[in-house]
């Protein structure tokens, strides 16, 4: 009886395994279809180095965080600290090097009464003049507390949400589908349309592009005057320090500097809420 039980306990688990086996297997042949729908291939090995979605940081943040096999998902940081660098590339922050003890200490300094007129890169623009204090300086601990102190969500709004609209202002989101479905297995599928698709198509050649140059891998050599541009999308792909080390040559001290500062001040912001929000 016992030898019965225990053949039958080993065919069970063999039972399970293949069925567990199967169902991965059919999940990812399914997200590969749709990510073949939506891009052409799963795997894009284009690199282009052009700014892709008219430079807007929403509408990349939208298609980072609603691609499924093609992005990483929950870069709300990382949104952040690329608006910090744009900010420092327009001249709204700047670096300011304090020494009150023995060490130099960096802060960014925000300018409070800049204008800017897209409403939700202004929330955001906000949030930090606030968490800034009477200074105006921003300090990793200052937002870490000030975001702390105030738990919520990080924006007030998805941002995701916000890129969503970018396209369907544009038509580039198939008529007839409103929202965004999910199948049994969980696969996102997104009804862009194939203009939409290709300027998707174009966000995951410039991380291919850049992704390559962090790397050291063969790509064409980045033009210079794009430089300020191309950081900002390197810290919404997270690997901004790896290309400033890259190309040190043709970045002050200071640009490398405020590079790993944007992306501090992110994290903190984004920590603090969300350990108030635990």
């Amino acid at each position: 009886m016992l030898e019965k039980l225990d053949t039958l306990g080993a065919w069970l688990l063999i039972v399970l395994m293949a069925g567990s086996f199967l169902y991965f297997v059919i999940a990812h042949q399914l997200g590969f279809s749709y990510a073949k729908k939506l891009f052409g291939t799963r795997r894009i090995k284009e690199q282009r180095q052009e700014i892709p979605l008219e430079g807007n940081l929403f509408a990349a943040c939208y298609v980072r965080t609603n691609q499924p096999r093609i992005f990483d998902q929950h870069i709300h940081h990382e949104l952040s600290a690329a608006f910090l660098y744009r900010w420092y590339s327009e001249g709204k922050v700047k670096l300011v090097q304090l020494k009150p003890a023995l060490e130099i200490v960096n802060y960014l300094s925000i300018q409070k009464d800049a204008v800017i007129r897209d409403p939700e890169e202004n929330s955001l623009y906000q949030k930090f003049c606030d968490a800034a204090g009477e200074n105006g300086l921003l300090d990793v601990d200052e937002v870490y507390d000030w975001s702390y102190n105030r738990p919520g969500d990080l924006y007030g709004y998805k941002p995701e949400d916000i890129g969503k609209k970018w396209f369907e202002d544009r038509g580039l989101i198939e008529p007839g589908n409103p929202k965004d479905k999910l199948t049994n297995l969980g696969v996102r599928i997104r009804p862009l349309t194939p203009a939409g698709a290709a300027k998707a198509r174009g966000l995951v050649e410039l991380q291919n592009f850049l992704q390559a140059q962090a790397e050291d891998k063969p790509c064409d050599p980045v033009d210079a005057t794009w430089i300020d541009d191309l950081l900002c999308y390197g810290q919404l792909f997270g690997i901004a320090d790896k290309l400033a080390e890259k190309w040190k040559t043709n970045l002050t001290e200071e640009k490398t500097i405020v590079v790993k500062l944007c992306r501090d001040l992110a994290q903190a912001f984004f920590d603090g809420n969300n350990v108030a929000t635990d």
